[in-house]
């Protein structure tokens, strides 16, 4: 009788415990499946006439806010300069969130455009190098 207890008792605790160390230990999912949960972002490029059209984007898997920052460095035969925009930011799961648009000379030289964004609990970089382009 005491060792039907034992065992019905033991498969009653077993799963109990494994929920218990999952629940202590955090996520346990494959770090390529939180990496899917997490915000990513992208600079958009668009020529239009003689400018290129640079947007930062927050694609974001579940709803979070935060706040971005975009500096574009333009290098030419005309010197450097360096445009910087920066602010906060909401992102819904439904389409990317525009975190700033920024339009320049494709006559200027060439552009890097970094951007970074930071949310409770996380950010992320992004980098887009833009080559000269003349539009005709």
């Amino acid at each position: 009788m005491l060792s039907m207890i034992m065992k019905s008792l033991a498969a009653f605790l077993l799963p109990l415990s494994i929920a218990w160390s999952v629940a202590a230990s955090g996520d346990l999912r494959p770090e390529s499946d939180r990496q899917q949960r997490l915000p990513s972002c992208d600079i958009r490029v668009d020529y239009q006439d003689s400018s290129v059209v640079l947007e930062g984007l927050i694609l974001a898997p579940r709803p979070v806010s935060g706040v971005y920052d975009m500096q574009v460095s333009q290098t030419g035969k005309a010197g450097h300069a360096d445009i910087r925009q920066s602010g906060e930011f909401e992102a819904t799961p439904d389409a990317p969130g525009s975190l700033g648009v920024i339009s320049l000379s494709t006559r200027s030289g060439d552009y890097i455009a970094k951007l970074n964004v930071r949310w409770d609990g996380g950010a992320v970089d992004c980098t887009r190098q833009i080559h000269n382009r003349t539009m005709l």
